[in-house]
């Protein structure tokens, strides 16, 4: 059997009872093309795997197998997404627990459903549909018991033969209620990092969050304890004017650094980043910082090598005079050292 999952053809190895229950519940992706990757089910099969925990593992391993395919060439974030009629799709971007399975079957109820999991999305802001099967508590069962479910047996709606990304939600589930917030470029950033695979591949990773963010009007957080509360806010999101652009600068990345020489610090090597107006969003091998004040001061002012003194006179040229100053900025330089920031003289650290 072979699915299309994020538009990628992955071959599954199955026989018996099984084909007519997992061609039931990828019903949407089942595809004619030839397989690019297949699973390995060598470990599931006649071991006596319960039918809900073989189809889970299945559906985690079809994943993973068009993740690998499309690394380093696509935006591939945990979100679930939904799309109207006209393509635009609104991507829900959320670590697991965050409720992205509850939040998409509950918009897909108006809106086509794409996928509840992973959202690939390429350099012209396609969103390649990943139609899996949905994992679902059963009624009155345990929640560590989950159900594989087609999306047409769970009645969900049918989504335009192409979609486009168009607005970007971050998911925050907890007490807080306060619905959708536009969030500031730096932080939607470094949230999405953390909530990616393989981001680090692309070319200029920082740059192409920060360009598809400004390309779909900014981002939001949905803060909400119950999602059904807002999903009229969510469907009219596709319809609110965009934020404007925020303006920002790009620092692309540099493989290597020259040692310090004598007593001054200077730059780590570094992947990407992005200067908006008061922060700057720098990535250090897979790792994302946001940097704000001082941190930004100083990583911008080692463009060129510079003593710590060099920095504190910076720091109090902009800022005033300040008795603390010379303290502020050696404990500054020592956090971003320990982080991989930068990279210190060899005398330090002084003895």
């Amino acid at each position: 059997m072979v699915v299309a999952a994020l538009g990628v053809p992955i071959g599954i190895p199955v026989t018996g009872d099984a084909v007519g229950r997992l061609r039931g519940q990828w019903s949407r992706a089942l595809t004619d093309a030839a397989p690019v990757a297949v699973v390995d089910l060598t470990d599931l099969t006649g071991n006596g795997t319960d039918d809900d925990v073989h189809d889970y593992a299945i559906t985690s391993r079809v994943t993973m197998a068009a993740l690998e395919a499309t690394a380093g060439q696509r935006i591939n974030l945990h979100a679930g997404a939904v799309a109207d009629r006209e393509g635009r799709a609104l991507a829900l971007v959320g670590a697991s627990g965050a409720g992205k399975t509850t939040a998409v079957r509950q918009l897909a109820g108006r809106l086509g459903y794409l996928t509840d999991e992973t959202t690939s999305i390429d350099d012209t802001l396609a969103v390649h549909p990943h139609p899996k099967p949905l994992s679902v508590i059963p009624a009155g069962g345990s929640p560590h018991l989950k159900q594989s479910l087609s999306p047409d047996e769970l009645g969900l709606v049918q989504p335009p033969a192409q979609a486009w990304l168009h607005r970007i939600v971050l998911l925050h589930r907890g007490e807080d209620d306060d619905g959708l917030v536009p969030l500031a470029p730096a932080h939607a950033i470094a949230e999405m990092v953390t909530q990616s695979s393989s981001l680090a591949l692309l070319e200029h990773p920082i740059l192409r969050l920060a360009d598809t963010i400004d390309a779909c009007g900014g981002a939001w957080a949905l803060h909400y304890r119950e999602f059904a509360d807002w999903i009229g806010d969510l469907v009219h999101l596709l319809d609110v004017e965009g934020q404007p652009p925020a303006p920002r600068l790009h620092h692309p990345g540099v493989a290597a650094v020259p040692a310090p020489p004598g007593d001054t610090w200077t730059r780590a090597p570094w992947r990407d980043a992005v200067e908006y107006d008061e922060e700057l969003v720098l990535m250090v091998d897979d790792r994302v910082h946001v940097l704000a004040g001082l941190g930004v001061l100083i990583w911008l002012a080692l463009e060129v090598p510079c003593s710590a003194g060099e920095l504190v006179a910076r720091a109090q040229e902009l800022w005033g005079e300040h008795p603390e100053a010379p303290g502020l900025v050696s404990d500054a330089l020592a956090l971003m050292t320990e982080e991989g920031m930068i990279a210190p003289p060899l005398s330090w650290p002084a003895v």
